[in-house]
């Protein structure tokens, strides 16, 4: 049985600056035309809104055919499929392939990493978003003893894979891949207390992005990582294969 890859309901865009969205698409506005993405997971489709309304030309994929549906509209074509049984039938045609809040909803995040790289253009790249399950709140709650599940955050009850920086850097170097760049996020206060975005509570935020800056892998609440393959030039078949031995090992 495959493993859930789209967020539970209680998902959503997160517009406040230096969130997880909010850095996704700041690395997407380097680019100074138009660009090819690919967003795995879309759940209702908040990023693809934006990013076609910036005039890319945006592919998604979805799971859940309902959730699908009402994201189809932000989308240049769409794909209902489960990721870990999906082919990936993209050759060399995707300047970005985007994982925000997927992979740790994935029992084998690493495969289906892999089987996306020949999706890429010969110069593209990976963005992904996790949680950091390293994040100070939760060594203290396993210093009280408790390992909670909740609807939401880093210990969601969807969630089948938990990662620490060293852990995500370790699976990407796995995949033949190299970590560019690595952004922390800060704790999202604003969901929490919605008021805190107010203009009044900018020096606040700007402090605790300061410290989740300074200390990321103990106050970091997801890690925002651009990857790209060591060798883009490896042969699509080599990726097959390896797909086809993740779908035997399933059965």
């Amino acid at each position: 049985m495959s493993g859930s890859d789209n967020p539970g309901p209680g998902y959503e865009f997160k517009a406040f600056r230096n969130s997880s969205h909010y850095w996704i698409l700041k690395i997407l506005e380097r680019e100074n035309s138009p660009v090819k993405i690919l967003d795995v997971g879309t759940a209702s489709g908040y990023l693809g809104r934006v990013l076609t309304g910036r005039g890319h030309c945006v592919t998604g994929i979805e799971k859940d055919p309902s959730t699908a549906e009402a994201a189809r509209e932000h989308y240049n074509s769409l794909q209902v499929a489960d990721l870990e049984a999906f082919d990936f039938p993209y050759r060399r045609q995707f300047d970005y392939i985007i994982f925000a809040d997927v992979l740790e909803h994935l029992r084998d995040p690493s495969a289906v990493l892999r089987c996306c790289i020949p999706a890429l253009k010969e110069n593209g790249k990976i963005i992904i978003s996790v949680p950091n399950v390293a994040n100070f709140l939760v060594r203290l709650s396993l210093l009280l003893g408790r390992f909670d599940y909740m609807d939401r955050g880093i210990l969601d009850r969807t969630h089948f894979r938990f990662f620490t920086l060293r852990s995500l850097e370790k699976m990407v170097s796995e995949i033949a891949c190299k970590v560019v760049e690595v952004i922390p996020t800060p704790l999202p206060v604003q969901i929490v207390f919605p008021s805190t975005e107010s203009k009044l509570f900018a020096p606040f935020h700007a402090t605790l992005y300061a410290l989740t800056r300074c200390w990321k892998t103990l106050f970091a609440y997801q890690f925002v990582m651009l990857v790209t393959p060591n060798d883009p030039s490896v042969p699509v078949d080599s990726y097959r294969e390896i797909f086809q031995e993740r779908m035997l090992t399933n059965k």
